[in-house]
């Protein structure tokens, strides 16, 4: 089964309530969270309330953390403390993060090593609090393509390895995002829904719908392996493009 929902750090604009009232509306029984959000976890609370009374899931907790530059060691452990936190208070278990970029200078083979490293202390530590911890390819960092997932998953040899699914920043590297499902469909717990052109022209992001990512097929794939997943619209910083994006998924998704 695949649940729709969207990211709501997009709408800085809008309270927590509104965020949630605007996922009821559109009939997206999910939404993402980022650790950023919160700056308290009464604002956790806050939230809890909104989404018990318009009946709106919160299935998962992002945030970015430099997992491969060990000068941002003990940052990053005490980012991820506090969201370990807050996902209790919302009763989410899923937390991912990228891995953002190597400090200045470092060989490539060092910052392997201390991007494993890291990597598995977080997922330890997500483990021991009954959190799933996800990986999210992304171009801009140091793991962003099908090849490094898989090499990062195997030097860090962890049970608590998941993926976060997101194929338009699989395709944008060059990497299948249906080889991805193909190959890892059972470590695929969330997921992510944009669309993006890479032509030699253009190579940018589009409206949910106006680019070139199969999301027929993805959908189908993801059904076929019969995942219980949520994907979540992202980037979209107004209600018109969460609008607008959501009603072409459900097309999507009647077509199939």
């Amino acid at each position: 089964m695949i649940r729709f929902g969207y990211r709501t750090p997009g709408l800085k604009a809008l309270s927590f309530r509104e965020k949630v009232q605007l996922a009821a509306d559109l009939g997206l029984p999910a939404i993402e969270v980022a650790r950023t959000e919160f700056a308290s976890l009464a604002d956790c609370a806050e939230l809890n309330e909104a989404c018990a009374a318009l009946g709106v899931e919160v299935t998962s907790m992002g945030g970015a953390m430099g997992l491969c530059d060990p000068t941002l060691r003990e940052e990053i452990l005490e980012q991820l403390d506090f969201a370990l936190d807050a996902c209790a208070v919302l009763d989410v278990d899923i937390f991912f993060t990228r891995v953002m970029w190597p400090a200045p200078g470092v060989p490539q083979a060092d910052t392997w090593a201390a991007c494993t490293e890291i990597t598995r202390t977080v997922c330890e530590r997500t483990a021991e609090r009954g959190i799933r911890f996800a990986l999210e390819a992304d171009p801009p960092c140091f793991v962003h393509t099908l090849e490094r997932v898989e090499r990062l998953m195997e030097l860090v040899d962890h049970p608590n390895f998941w993926l976060n699914y997101d194929p338009t920043n699989y395709y944008v590297v060059g990497s299948d995002p249906l080889l991805v499902i193909e190959r890892y469909a059972d470590r695929i717990i969330n997921g992510h829904v944009k669309d993006a052109v890479y032509h030699a022209d253009e190579k940018a992001e589009r409206p949910v719908g106006e680019g070139e990512v199969p999301y027929a097929e993805i959908f189908r794939a993801l059904l076929d392996r019969g995942l219980d997943v949520a994907m979540h619209i992202e980037h979209c910083n107004s209600v018109k493009c969460v609008t607008e994006a959501a009603a072409h998924v459900k097309m999507v998704m009647a077509s199939l």
